[in-house]
């Protein structure tokens, strides 16, 4: 059996959009990320697998949300780093307020768990090289952040138009053009740069892309180019013996047209509005449940801290 790992990006609408085009951010956010956090884990359930949900600090504030996240480790899914609040331009921030960030969420998390994060995804999968000093020194053991498609020129333009009349830190996103060449594979980094293979670093699970023309290999893009081409890919990865890092988003699993989230999408210029959001829980599960069944037949899932350790283990 081949290796891989399905994660989450547990990003609420009010985390994304800071609450600002929402009418009630707080209970809008809550019924979210109870909908969503149940239905992933009863998706999983059958299958045995045990996911990293990278979250948001924020959100681990709001005591209604506690029990949730609670069940979610007891169920022995891995919570990883997605920062504070959300910082959409993080690479762009301080290498200070970089660290507030991390050591924010960090604290929260383990108020709320009882276990700190060992790894960490940039919003936006939005990184820059420093971060690197950051995560060593607070005892990481992996990122999760580059994006090595051959696309992310036309994705990060895409990004910027969608936001028109945003801030600059909220139009911004996947890191450095030069990630796009970064090695496809789980690796570890150099001290420095993230996108290089070497000794010093941490490890650096990439997103998946099919090999050699690099097309983006996850669940945004099942839903934006439909099944065939998601088979296509998977077969690809399949011979050339690729491990699977599988990523979605936490939209993926939220019904917005239950009468607690009905209505509440933002509308306002400048928004950019996922597709998961418009389209009906049902198909997105139909189709998801699909991409699993063919994955779960050829790859083990595990992890990315359980996989981190073996990595790291192995290089010794």
């Amino acid at each position: 059996m081949l290796e891989g790992a399905i994660s989450f990006d547990v990003d609420t609408l009010a985390s994304i959009y800071k609450g600002r085009d929402l009418r009630r951010a707080d209970g809008y956010t809550y019924a979210e990320l109870k909908m969503g956090l149940e239905n992933l884990c009863r998706f999983l359930e059958p299958y045995g697998i045990k996911a990293t949900l990278f979250m948001v600090g924020e959100d681990f504030k709001q005591p209604r949300n506690i029990p949730y996240i609670r069940d979610v480790t007891a169920q022995g899914h891995e919570i990883g780093n997605h920062t504070l609040s959300h910082a959409q331009g993080f690479r762009l921030l301080s290498l200070e307020a970089k660290e507030e960030e991390i050591a924010g969420m960090e604290e929260v998390c383990e108020q709320v768990t009882g276990k700190r994060p060992v790894g960490f995804r940039s919003p936006g999968w939005n990184i820059s090289d420093d971060t690197l000093e950051i995560l060593k020194r607070r005892g990481y053991l992996y990122d999760s952040s580059l994006f090595p498609s051959s696309i992310n020129p036309l994705l990060k333009f895409l990004h910027w138009r969608s936001m028109n009349g945003r801030e600059r830190d909220e139009r911004t996103t996947l890191g450095h053009l030069r990630y796009m060449l970064a090695p496809t594979r789980p690796y570890r980094t150099t001290a420095g740069r993230l996108g290089r293979r070497g000794d010093g670093g941490v490890v650096e699970f990439p997103l998946t892309v099919a090999p050699i023309v690099r097309i983006p290999f996850f669940a945004t893009f099942l839903l934006a180019t439909g099944f065939e081409l998601f088979k296509a890919c998977y077969l690809t990865l399949k011979a050339f013996k690729r491990p699977i890092q599988y990523q979605f988003h936490l939209s993926d699993f939220v019904d917005y047209k239950h009468q607690e989230l009905a209505d509440q999408i933002p509308r306002a210029n400048g928004v950019y509005i996922p597709q998961a959001l418009s389209t009906p829980l049902e198909k997105k599960w139909e189709l998801f449940r699909r991409a699993l069944d063919i994955m779960t037949a050829d790859y083990t899932f595990t992890t990315l801290e359980s996989w981190a350790c073996r990595l790291l283990k192995e290089a010794v």
